[in-house]
């Protein structure tokens, strides 16, 4: 799993804030606990002259002396922490005992700044959503009827299964249906999961995810951070295909993205409205040839849950 460079060095530009922080707290504190205290002082002088003959002994050999000045160096330190203690100061500890505030544990990325990543993914997703309350445990069954519901019963637990079992090995899924039938919520539900499981996800309708990248690509700018993102990211998640406005650039790049993400086998998940013959009059027949050869394709059946919610909510009035 990964999260992007820029979410990893933002998530240590902010650790290391709070580090800062807490250092300056605990100078200021131990500052004015000093000049209340002039032993304190005395001591660190103490230590430190103790630390010079140290040196200058083991160039002699006098192990005796110098495990004396082991006993007084201890000594002076206990004093110090007792002064300290006194004052309700504890000694400075690092913000994570773990990695003690290296970052990184054994060359991998420590789970302190994993969690600070997963904040930030987490708050650039929820920014401007169609539905915020959207995940699987706010998706209602109940609004599917029949064989409709056993269908969508189906698909909620693929859904689920996939958020919930995601790894760099998890295939691609294409959701098809009408509008209101639940595409967008489930494909939210999984976005949420796997970002909460510590994966760089990238969410976002086509329109909005094909038009940062056009705009990006007639920029004349060496930054290709947007078109980057939906090659590499662990998942991209598509929602609403066929409402983006289609060009020769467009076209050019959701075939590009299509295709780089199944060489390198990251996961793709892409909602939209469109039958299949509609795909493929849109897209051309070399794109869905690759949904049905390498997609799970679901299609979502029933009655379109906003009218729905819109006839319960005037019942309830």
């Amino acid at each position: 799993m990964a999260f992007s460079q820029n979410v990893i060095k933002e998530a240590i530009q902010i650790k290391n804030e709070e580090i800062k922080k807490r250092e300056q707290i605990y100078e200021n504190t131990l500052y004015t606990v000093m000049a209340e205290n002039p032993r304190i002082a005395e001591i660190n002088k103490e230590i430190s002259d103790l630390g010079t003959t140290a040196i200058k002994l083991s160039l002699t050999g006098k192990t005796e002396e110098i495990k004396e000045l082991g006993k007084k160096n201890a000594a002076l330190q206990q004093e110090k922490e007792n002064i300290l203690k006194a004052e309700k100061l504890s000694p400075f500890t690092c913000l994570c005992p773990v990695c003690n505030d290296t970052n990184y544990v054994n060359g991998f990325l420590c789970d302190c700044v994993k969690e600070i990543a997963k904040e930030i993914s987490l708050k650039e997703f929820y920014k401007n959503l169609p539905q915020n309350d959207a995940d699987f445990n706010s998706f209602k069954l109940s609004y599917y009827q029949g064989k409709d519901k056993e269908t969508m019963e189906k698909i909620y637990a693929f859904a689920k299964s996939y958020a919930e079992n995601f790894d760099e090995n998890s295939g691609n899924a294409l959701f098809m249906g009408k509008c209101g039938l639940g595409k967008t919520h489930l494909s939210l539900s999984i976005a949420k999961t796997v970002i909460e499981k510590g994966y760089d996800v990238v969410y976002g309708s086509a329109q909005n995810l094909f038009a940062a990248a056009e705009k990006e690509h007639f920029s004349y700018s060496s930054v290709t951070d947007e078109t980057e993102k939906l090659l590499n990211c662990d998942l991209l998640i598509i929602d609403d295909l066929g409402t983006e406005f289609l060009n020769n650039f467009t076209s050019s790049l959701f075939y590009n993205i299509v295709n780089t993400r199944l060489l390198n086998k990251k996961a793709t998940v892409i909602n939209t409205n469109l039958s299949f013959e509609e795909l493929t009059e849109r897209y051309s027949a070399r794109i869905t040839s690759r949904f049905v050869g390498e997609y799970v394709l679901k299609q979502f059946l029933g009655s379109d849950i906003r009218q729905l919610k819109a006839v319960e909510k005037l019942k309830k009035s």
